[in-house]
C-alpha cells in the first residue's frame, strides 16, 4: 500500500506520485523477500557487469579511444575508472598471493659472513641484508599502493610533454589508470604464472623485463589515440617520452635505494 509520506525522508506523498519529489525514492516500497533480494542482486551483478566487460573489450582493442571517450563524457556505458583499477589491483595481489611469483627475500650469506672478520663489518653487511629483504618486502606486500602513485607521476610528465594536445592533467591521470589496471591483469594472467614458475632463476629477470617492455608498448599505443595522433612516427614519439619518464623514475628510485639500504656500507656490493 502506497504511503502518505515517503518512507525515506518522510516527505508528503499524492497518489499520483511514483517517485518522491524530495529524495527521488520510490514511493512503493515492498517489504523484503528473498525472492525481491535475488532479483535485487542480479540487477546489480548484471548493470557493473555489462559496463565492466564493456570497458575491457574497449581496452584490449582500442585503449586510447576508450580512455577518450570517458573524458570526453561518454561514461554512463564505461566502468567507473577508479573502481576498476581496484579490482584490478585486488585481483592481481589474490593471485599473485597464490602464485607467489617474487625472489625469495634476499639472505645473509654464510661464506660471506666467514671472509669478513671485522665485527663491525659484519654488523653492516648483516644490517644490509635487512634492509634489502625490508625494500623487497615492502614492494611485494605493497604492488598495490605503487601501481597507485606510479600514475600521477606519469601522468604529471605526459602533461609537460603533450600539454599542447589538448589533455589536462586530470585527464591524463584517468587514461594512465585505465590502461595501468588493464595491463595489471594481462600480466597477472600472462606472466605471473612465468614468473612463479621461474622463480629465482635466471629466467626471472628477463620475463619481468619483457613484460614492463610490453606494458610500456601498449600504454604507448593508448596514449598516441588519446592525444589525437595518427601516424606511426607519432607511436614512436609516445613511446620515446614514456621510456624516458621511465628511465628518470628508475633512476630516482635506484638513487633512493642505494642511499636507503647501502647507506655507509658500499663495500658490502662486493658480496651481494
Amino acid at each position: 500500500m502506497q504511503r502518505a509520506n515517503c518512507l525515506n525522508c518522510g516527505g508528503v506523498l499524492t497518489a499520483e506520485q511514483q517517485f518522491c519529489p524530495a529524495c527521488g525514492q520510490k514511493t512503493k516500497t515492498p517489504r523484503i523477500t528473498a525472492r525481491h533480494l535475488l532479483y535485487d542482486f542480479l540487477q546489480s551483478f548484471v548493470r557493473t557487469e555489462k559496463g565492466l566487460f564493456k570497458l575491457l573489450k574497449g581496452l584490449a582493442t582500442n585503449p586510447g579511444k576508450t580512455a577518450a571517450e570517458y573524458v570526453e563524457g561518454k561514461r554512463k556505458k564505461y566502468f567507473n575508472p577508479f573502481t576498476f583499477l581496484a579490482l584490478c589491483i585486488a585481483f592481481m595481489v589474490f593471485v599473485n598471493n597464490w602464485l607467489k611469483p617474487y625472489d625469495d627475500l634476499p639472505q645473509p650469506d654464510p661464506e660471506v659472513l666467514a671472509r669478513i672478520t671485522d665485527e663491525s663489518r659484519r654488523e653492516l653487511y648483516l644490517l644490509t641484508v635487512e634492509r634489502l629483504a625490508a625494500v623487497q618486502r615492502i614492494f611485494n606486500k605493497n604492488l598495490n599502493i605503487v601501481s597507485v602513485l606510479v600514475a600521477p607521476y606519469f601522468a604529471f610528465f605526459l602533461w609537460l610533454f603533450f600539454r599542447n594536445r589538448g589533455r589536462n592533467f586530470a585527464e591524463i591521470t584517468i587514461a594512465y589508470i585505465l590502461f595501468t589496471g588493464f595491463c595489471s591483469v594481462l600480466v597477472t594472467i600472462l606472466v605471473s604464472p612465468w614468473l612463479s614458475l621461474f622463480r629465482n632463476s635466471p629466467a626471472y629477470y628477463p620475463i619481468l623485463y619483457s613484460s614492463v617492455l610490453l606494458q610500456i608498448m601498449y600504454d604507448a599505443w593508448g596514449l598516441k589515440i588519446f592525444f589525437n595522433y595518427r601516424t606511426a612516427g607519432s607511436y614512436i614519439k609516445v613511446l620515446a617520452v614514456l621510456g624516458l619518464i621511465g628511465l628518470i623514475g628508475f633512476i630516482l628510485l635506484i638513487v633512493a635505494y642505494f642511499l636507503y639500504v647501502y647507506r655507509g656500507a658500499y663495500w658490502v656490493l662486493q658480496y651481494l
